[in-house]
């Protein structure tokens, strides 16, 4: 009986001390994963900041759009859900063009795009912000002999995507060789960003 007793107790024993080490343990990871967060929210804000000095690179200063739901709902029904953000590019105080950010669905999942815009309504750059594409197929939207068909483009015109080795007018994006689908996607959030581009500019007159 009283051997049972003492079990009692060592078993109760061993339970506090493993609900103490839970507890510990659990502590500690929420302090790692809220350290963890917002390093990686600092990291994203930066990569943001250096996406839009690289794709407007005439600006010193940036002021979010506000609103920019209903800014692209307005600049497009169909493909309001795949836009995210929009900036004001400034410099010396004076407005000197548009990011837009986006994220068509391609074939691997979204592709975060950020197109930059001058006030004359010209494509200043693109960059691929993030992607899932399969790498040598559609990853290769990140480099710079496909991305420079991207700049110096008309807001005012939808661009249209041409088989590779096939394009024959200046309203056309010739795609990634064996990756129609990405290009497509990638054209998809210029023509979306060209519409946003549209609004914003209307509404800075």
């Amino acid at each position: 009986m009283e051997k049972d007793k003492l079990d009692v107790k060592h078993v109760i024993h061993v339970a506090l001390i493993l609900l103490i080490i839970s507890a510990v343990a659990a502590a500690l990871l929420g302090m790692t994963n809220a350290v963890t967060k917002s390093k990686i929210a600092e990291q994203e804000k930066q990569t943001n900041i250096e996406a839009r000095q690289k794709v407007l690179k005439g600006a010193d200063k940036f002021t979010e759009v506000k609103d920019i739901k209903a800014i692209a709902k307005k600049a497009s029904k169909s493909n309001a859900g795949i836009v995210s953000e929009a900036y004001k590019g400034y410099k010396n105080g004076k407005l000197v063009g548009y990011t837009v950010k986006v994220a068509p669905k391609g074939y691997g999942g979204e592709v975060e795009l950020l197109f930059g815009f001058n006030t004359s309504g010209k494509t200043t750059g693109i960059t691929v912000v993030s992607n899932s594409e399969t790498a040598g197929l559609g990853a290769r939207c990140t480099e710079p002999s496909f991305q420079k068909q991207f700049k110096g483009l008309s807001a005012d015109t939808t661009y249209t995507v041409a088989k590779h080795g096939s394009k024959t007018s200046n309203n056309q994006i010739e795609a990634l060789a064996g990756a129609t689908i990405t290009s497509r996607a990638v054209t998809l959030g210029l023509n979306t960003s060209n519409q946003v581009y549209r609004v914003l500019s209307k509404e800075a007159k």
